[in-house]
């Protein structure tokens, strides 16, 4: 009996875990679609071009700056949520620095049947770290970020020294509207 009984625990527990969420690019999209994504995004969560304004950015007189910036991005993470069509992301590009450091930004986006984007939002941005750091810490905020968790605990002055979430903080925030970084001063982020 005692045997049943932990063999019903063992099961029950087993069942209880959660399936971890895929959110590799590769479990979704082939090597083109990838660089085609990051692309299709780049202009929203990289900088202006030189000359560009956000009203300008998406002229073709800029795509050739934004395909190299493209290129030298990298998505780190990708998901799917069935249920309401919402494309998570999360894309890393290089940030000044005199070591090699990269910055991400996290989001999600819809698109309308013809794979036009409809809607884009950018959750959080990231402090520029050194490649290993930035791929473990974005690893925890992503998977939280797809399962509605609530992420103040890594903002800036909630993380106790530790450095996660650049923006947003107590000024700055993202205006889902105009897409892009404000801060409550009316100032542009970018």
């Amino acid at each position: 009996m005692k045997f049943i009984y932990t063999l019903f625990v063992i099961v029950f527990l087993y069942s209880c875990q959660k399936e971890p969420q895929k959110i590799l690019p590769s479990d979704y999209l082939t090597d083109t679609q990838v660089e085609s994504f990051k692309y299709e995004i780049i202009r929203y969560t990289d900088k202006l071009a030189k000359n560009a304004t956000h009203e300008t950015k998406f002229e073709s007189q800029y795509d050739s700056i934004y395909q190299l910036t493209a290129k030298s991005a990298e998505l780190y993470h990708y998901y799917v949520d069935e249920k309401s069509n919402e494309i998570y992301f999360a894309l890393a590009r290089i940030a000044p620095s005199l070591k090699v450091k990269r910055v991400v930004t996290a989001g999600k986006l819809t698109k309308d049947q013809d794979g036009k984007i409809t809607s884009f939002e950018e959750a959080f941005r990231t402090w520029k770290m050194e490649i290993p750091e930035l791929k473990a810490k974005t690893k925890l905020l992503f998977e939280k970020y797809i399962d509605g968790e609530d992420l103040t605990e890594y903002y800036t002055k909630n993380a106790n020294g530790e450095f996660y979430i650049e923006f947003p903080d107590d000024n700055n925030y993202y205006d889902k509207n105009a897409r892009k970084w404000q801060s409550k001063n009316n100032l542009v982020i970018e």
